[in-house]
């Protein structure tokens, strides 16, 4: 089954104009100052053939110009050049298939991509350099979407010294489509690849951000949680679908999941499709979770259904280090107040416990807005107070 992501492709112009200024001065000639005859004026130059203008490049599903990067990074205290290129190679074809609808494959055709990874020293002296196939990402991002793909260039998320490891994100797009997918690469600084992890597909999939944990020593993905000398903590589950995942702390990550696993259904309308039937029993049972990075252990679980769907999961929140809380919306029922450190219990505040606002904002209030699928709200925590304080707003749709 292809994801559906819904993508928008933003790209920045930088522009820098270059204005040249003269000055008109009414200061007379001395007169000991001799003036050359101004020269006779030269003939014009002959005329010259027209010089044909180069074409542009075709445009070719899948192909696009090479492209790389030269970053300065610092790993373990000392500055390296980190070279990071991509190359769509126009003579090598390559196909797959993907299963258009339950039982129904497509073939699809494109070209074979590389991406390169160089490190060098600040002198100039190579570390390494590590050279990538499109096959290398069949598996993690779809043989079908990998395929038909450009060569975009890989981004550097960090590196992670307990981790061992630098950390990429490699995109790929089927193009003119808003279908895509995402690979987490880990390469030791010998250029060995350590793993390769989904990553989240260009807006689907859950709401999880390839990311490090502040202190750089785990690794969120779209599936996993990886730590220093132990195995990986895969987040699905059988029973349901993963809604998105995110760093509370240096040891603890949130984690929420929608009841009931997609499975192949005929809709009303005669079309077969992918869709969720959760149990009365799963739809009781708590869904999100705060669970201790280095262990593994759930420290708390609560039952939250603010997340929304919409080309891809959403958990509307907030993250407000004034109070040490995140702030998750649920736009029919109020907020989720859950603790950054874990140790403490989520409060759920109505919104009929919150006084609605009315200027002016008091001098101790930190404000912040969060949008959900049908409304913008603004909330008014007041940060001298222990307990929550939080006046709230719903914004103009």
């Amino acid at each position: 089954m292809r994801n559906i992501v819904a993508v928008g492709l933003l790209a920045l112009l930088a522009g820098c104009e270059q204005k040249l200024h003269s000055t008109r001065s009414d200061a007379r000639a001395m007169p000991s100052v001799a003036v050359a005859p101004a020269p006779l004026p030269e003939p014009p130059p002959a005329a010259q053939p027209p010089v044909a203008k180069p074409k542009p490049p075709p445009e070719i599903p899948g192909w696009a110009p090479p492209v790389a990067a030269d970053t300065l990074v610092m790993l373990n205290g000392q500055p390296y050049h980190l070279l990071l290129a991509a190359e769509t190679d126009s003579t090598h074809r390559l196909t797959a298939s993907y299963e258009e609808t339950p039982g129904r494959f497509k073939r699809v055709r494109g070209f074979e991509g590389y991406y390169t990874v160089t490190l060098r020293e600040k002198s100039g002296r190579q570390i390494f350099s590590r050279k990538l196939r499109k096959g290398a990402f069949f598996k993690k991002a779809g043989a079908d979407i990998v395929t038909e793909s450009e060569a975009y260039l890989p981004q550097f998320l960090g590196y992670s010294r307990p981790l061992g490891a630098l950390v990429f994100t490699l995109d790929f797009m089927v193009p003119d489509s808003d279908v895509g997918g995402q690979v987490v690469l880990m390469l030791d600084l010998a250029g060995n690849v350590l793993r390769l992890s989904e990553g989240r597909g260009p807006g689907g999939g859950p709401e999880a951000e390839p990311a490090l944990s502040p202190n750089g020593s785990a690794l969120l993905t779209a599936s996993e949680l990886l730590r220093p000398g132990r195995p990986p903590m895969r987040l699905e589950r059988p029973d349901a679908e993963l809604v998105g995942a995110s760093f509370l702390s240096d040891s603890t990550v949130l984690v929420v999941y929608a009841p009931g696993k997609a499975h192949p259904i005929r809709f009303a309308d005669g079309m077969e499709g992918y869709g969720r039937t959760p149990t009365v029993q799963q739809l009781r049972a708590p869904n999100a979770f705060v669970r201790n990075i280095r262990t593994g252990r759930v420290l708390r679980r609560f039952h939250y259904n603010g997340y929304y769907e919409e080309m891809g999961y959403t958990i509307p929140s907030y993250q407000l280090k004034a109070t040490a809380t995140q702030y998750l919306l649920d736009d029919k029922r109020g907020l989720y107040l859950l603790p950054l450190g874990g140790t403490g219990v989520p409060v759920e505040m109505r919104f009929a416990a919150m006084p609605r606002f009315t200027p002016p904002k008091k001098l101790a209030e930190v404000r912040f807005e969060i949008n959900s699928a049908e409304t913008s709200f603004a909330f008014y925590v007041d940060t001298s107070s222990v307990q929550p304080r939080i006046r709230y707003q719903r914004l103009a749709e």
